[in-house]
């Protein structure tokens, strides 16, 4: 079974090329539409759709396709025509049916494979400044492999490097779903207790109730503020970690509505070429709303769009921070912090009229504009470039000044008066303007 994971992802191919006649193409219309038929986890729709393709190979929608690759293309937009199922669709076939390995066994393999690059699914882990925790997770992995639970214990170490973390940021914008055992895995960190999270129907109406374990506890954990990142690539099981963590108040959900794919799906070899057939055999149910994100997507309780969901969360989780109870020292880490995100947020642009303001003599310190671009320069030391990023503050385009900002101030008729050294430690540096060019 293939679980949560994106039609899409399956989009690789170890085949050869192989072109289709009349009659191979007719063999295999013949085969989906039977498998559709009685595989489709609702009856009606599998009908209607096995109707469809039908009709549309007697139109001749077909006719003029001869490669293996076209006909992917073509008989998968109209399987998805009619119910607009991301989950169901045509696939190259990975390997061959002579290896002896089943379907599940090769997509397993070919997913491994990849796995260690990948870092099991984990493509960015970092402590953010404020003490924010951040992971980037494009795909929920296996958990075994060759017998080794080296996806767990990935995960495992991920999770207490966010250990110390007050709060943490999820971006799944990227993610195309993957192994269910995975995402339970993670899911369970964040709820004190087992929690019923979601329950499968099949077509023959047999329900299979999900359940965190309750098992998997890191103090604080289970209490921090989580946001989630999506967006509209955010497809299958990446949408149900959002789903189920919304439902339960558990996370804010930041970006965009994702792409709605909620569907459980198995791979059926087809005999007539080296093609498999993606079926949806169950769907997964929330049981708090009775309800699934099929063909609606996952809503963001905050719609920005997908690029600028990463700077909304990360300002969200320093201003819930405050907050609280922080120290001196965190204090100055998160207004150094939000300094930056609100330049990206609300960034500053300046015309040459405007950044001419900010010309002069300030004491020892002198900023000129060179080409265009504002710069500044202590005495006859080395000239640094400056980049604005919000009303009258700008940082240091030189990398090796990243300890160093500088904000200039007005007097009451709004003129440019004063020119601050702002540090990362909290110290501000003052020279007043003694010359204006």
């Amino acid at each position: 079974m293939i679980a949560l994971t994106a039609l899409a992802s399956f989009q690789f191919s170890f085949s050869q090329v192989q072109n289709l006649d009349s009659g191979v193409k007719g063999e295999l219309i013949d085969e989906i539409v039977m498998l559709i038929e009685g595989k489709y986890v609702f009856p009606e729709v599998g009908s209607e759709i096995a109707e469809y393709i039908q009709n549309r190979n007697k139109e001749g929608a077909y006719a003029k396709v001869t490669s293996i690759q076209e006909f992917i293309q073509e008989v998968t937009n109209d399987l998805q025509s009619v119910n607009k199922d991301a989950h169901l669709g045509l696939v190259r076939r990975r390997g061959s049916r002579d290896s002896g390995a089943s379907q599940e066994e090769m997509i397993k393999n070919f997913f491994l494979k990849q796995s260690f690059f990948q870092n099991f699914g984990f493509k960015k882990v970092d402590r953010l400044l404020g003490n924010v925790g951040y992971i980037v997770l494009d795909e929920f992995s296996y958990l075994e492999m060759d017998g080794k639970m080296v996806g767990e214990e990935t995960a495992r170490a991920v999770m207490q490097v966010m250990a110390n973390t007050y709060a943490l940021i999820l971006d799944l914008r990227d993610n195309f779903g993957g192994r269910e055992e995975m995402a339970l895995l993670l899911m369970d960190y964040f709820f004190e207790s087992p929690t019923h999270v979601l329950t499968n129907k099949s077509k023959s109406g047999e329900e299979g109730q999900i359940w965190t374990e309750g098992k998997n506890k890191i103090v604080g954990m289970a209490d921090i503020p989580i946001y989630i990142l999506t967006s509209h690539h955010t497809v299958s099981g990446g949408e149900m970690f959002a789903y189920v963590m919304k439902n339960r108040n558990r996370a804010t959900i930041i970006g965009e509505k994702t792409r709605g794919a909620a569907h459980k799906t198995h791979l059926f070899s087809l005999k007539s070429a080296e093609i498999d057939l993606a079926i949806p055999l169950s769907t997964t149910i929330d049981p708090l709303t009775g309800t699934d994100w099929e063909g609606k997507g996952v809503e963001p309780d905050i719609a920005v769009s997908s690029g600028k969901a990463f700077d909304v969360a990360y300002k969200m989780a320093l201003v819930e921070m405050m907050q609280g109870d922080v120290d001196e020292f965190q204090q100055i880490e998160i207004d150094w912090t939000l300094m930056e995100i609100e330049g990206n947020v609300n960034p500053s642009i300046l015309n040459e009229s405007s950044i001419q303001e900010y010309v002069g003599v300030f004491e020892d310190r002198n900023s000129f504009l060179k080409d265009g671009v504002l710069c500044y320069q202590k005495m006859d030391q080395q000239v640094y470039e400056l980049a604005p990023m919000s009303k009258d503050l700008f940082s240091f385009v030189d990398q090796g000044m990243f300890f160093v900002r500088i904000r200039f101030t007005r007097d009451q008729t709004g003129l440019i008066n004063k020119m601050f050294m702002i540090y990362d430690t909290g110290k501000e540096v003052e020279f007043s303007k003694t010359v204006n060019q």
